[in-house]
């Protein structure tokens, strides 16, 4: 029996050992990856974002632990900042959701971003589509929590929920964060904080909503470590959910967002294979010791150097 045929019996740790072999990028694990595909369209994938210290790992085990008690299934992606020393997660995430992770009742998995810009990381997407054939209804993806580049998940998340907490800086600040833009729930957390009420009106005024017909988006106020405000949050995740069911605007959205994705995975990729072969062209060489030598600028270079691989390439398809 294949790998495929076991997550799909709910076998996790099949799951768990079919995402390690996507993140090392075998691929022999791209093609049991294929035969889950079509089991993987009926999960509610929820992006979580936000500054680092919002608080991002604790609502989710808050949420997570009650949906598992509601008898949903439960997967958690958390992925945390590559270790410079072992080159994999640092698992601070993980240990946040220690309740979830002893009640045995979700599976949770703690991926390194790999410098991977953005917040995520290359393999999330693989590591969603095995959970989601786990049978999990519910997937929450954590992201790093760089700041305001941490965007990615966008393209990951069916629903993103961004996390503010009442210390998020004055309004120039809001107004930089693209956070508040991708967010199609707003968190502010720590709400028994003395400054919270005034951060949710301030934050409430800068959510852009879309007009009549889609989605507006709420902003609400938590306390993730006392639980208060996450039935109303789950009440929330639940009408957005049934919204992107209605018309097919979920499956729509995530069909979308999943090219997108995959066009940012192939720049890295195309990116990654071509500059091994940089120090063995003379003419790259010689681009990057004008450089460094002051002879030419730094856009020149690029536009060089993208011109001397794009000539290699269509000369290639000729």
């Amino acid at each position: 029996m294949d790998l495929a045929e076991q997550v799909l019996m709910g076998d996790e740790k099949s799951a768990a050992r079919l995402i390690s072999l996507i993140e090392r990028g075998n691929k022999g694990a791209y093609r049991e990856l294929i035969k889950l595909l079509p089991y993987t369209h009926k999960t509610h994938v929820i992006g979580v974002t936000g500054p680092a210290g919002a608080g991002k790992s604790t609502l989710i085990g808050k949420l997570a632990l009650s949906l598992c008690e509601e008898g949903a299934g439960v997967g958690v992606v958390a992925i945390d900042p590559t270790s410079i020393r072992s080159h994999g997660a640092l698992l601070a995430d993980r240990v946040r959701m220690k309740e979830v992770e002893m009640a045995g009742k979700a599976f949770i998995r703690s991926m390194a971003d790999r410098d991977h810009p953005g917040g995520v990381c290359p393999a999330a997407a693989g590591a969603v589509s095995v959970i989601s054939a786990l049978g999990k209804q519910h997937i929450f993806i954590e992201s790093v929590g760089a700041g305001q580049s941490d965007k990615a998940i966008f393209y990951l998340a069916d629903t993103v929920i961004t996390v503010f907490t009442p210390e998020f800086g004055d309004e120039i600040q809001l107004l930089k964060a693209g956070l508040l833009e991708i967010g199609d729930i707003v968190i502010v957390n720590k709400g028994d904080k003395a400054s919270a009420e005034d951060a949710l009106l301030a934050i409430s005024e800068h959510v852009v909503q879309k007009g009549e017909t889609t989605w507006k988006t709420p902003v609400l106020l938590v306390q993730a470590h006392t639980g208060q405000g996450i039935e109303e949050l789950l009440a929330v995740i639940k009408a957005r959910e049934e919204f992107l069911q209605k018309d097919g605007q979920g499956a729509k959205s995530r069909r979308d967002k999943t090219i997108i994705f995959m066009m940012a995975l192939l720049k890295e990729e195309v990116w990654s294979r071509l500059a091994g072969h940089f120090p063995q062209d003379a003419g790259i060489s010689r681009i990057i010791e004008e450089v460094s030598s002051d002879k030419l600028d730094l856009y020149s270079a690029v536009d060089l150097i993208a011109q001397n691989i794009e000539m290699k390439v269509l000369s290639g398809h000729q």
